[in-house]
């Protein structure tokens, strides 16, 4: 009898190794999508479900190995906003991520997000980069607000010792993202991606919801190219937001 159960996508790419039969599925899979619609195409007795599993049950995900990014900036610290003082820490995520870059620079008077909140607060209100600004000025750092970083800037930066902090639009799916904003730290690189600190927690980029949150949930990500970069260069690859420390 056939299994007509359907698969979700998530469920699917889990086991995703670019393997030759698996390649070959999901140009199956698309062309059945396009036919039959969604309800059809994903029910597992489709013809592109067996090239799926020609090779027997797929092997269980191995977990990637931890981000081991080009020059990291090593000890970079982790700060959640969620358990920020003031009850507001879900809007307060450019505090924490800027927070992050200072302690990690060693700025004085700054080993914690609340410490950085209480002189911006001086200022204004967390969400306004001139607030952040002012109060970046008094603690003598030296920092730039942007709308035309590019990748190969932050990389750099990086090269230099230097963290970044990158704005991204963080709702709605990856082909089309929304929402009124959302600020990470970027303390490495490699081939696959960006190592970051989300003060948030993991964010699930393709689909624009989170995965985890609180406690150390965003704690030392490895976010891809492909999927960060559409989410944070959204105008153009040299339109990106970012706070820079050089």
């Amino acid at each position: 009898m056939a299994n007509t159960s359907p698969i979700a996508l998530p469920q699917l790419f889990r086991y995703w190794r670019a393997l030759p039969h698996q390649s070959a599925a999901v140009v199956e899979l698309e062309a059945d999508l396009a036919a039959n619609g969604h309800a059809v195409a994903m029910r597992r007795d489709r013809p592109w479900f067996a090239t799926w599993s020609q090779d027997g049950k797929q092997p269980e995900p191995v977990e990637p190995p931890a981000a081991r990014p080009t020059n990291p900036l090593t000890g970079f610290p982790y700060f959640s906003q969620l358990d920020n003082e003031g009850g507001t820490g879900y809007r307060e995520c450019q505090t924490s991520s800027i927070a992050m870059c200072l302690a990690y620079l060693g700025v004085g008077g700054i080993a914690s997000d609340d410490q950085y909140r209480a002189v911006v607060r001086r200022h204004g209100d967390t969400t306004d980069q001139a607030a952040h600004q002012a109060a970046l000025k008094e603690l003598g750092v030296k920092a730039r607000f942007v709308t035309s970083c590019s990748a190969s800037q932050v990389q750099a930066e990086i090269k230099a010792g230097l963290p970044v902090c990158m704005g991204i639009l963080h709702k709605g799916p990856v082909g089309a993202p929304t929402g009124g904003g959302h600020w990470i730290a970027c303390y490495g690189f490699d081939a696959f991606g960006w190592a970051v600190m989300d003060p948030q927690g993991d964010l699930d980029l393709i689909n624009g919801r989170w995965i985890r949150t609180g406690g150390t949930a965003g704690r030392g990500l490895r976010y891809s190219y492909r999927h960060l970069n559409p989410r944070w260069l959204v105008e153009g690859q040299s339109r990106g937001w970012a706070w820079l420390f050089s």
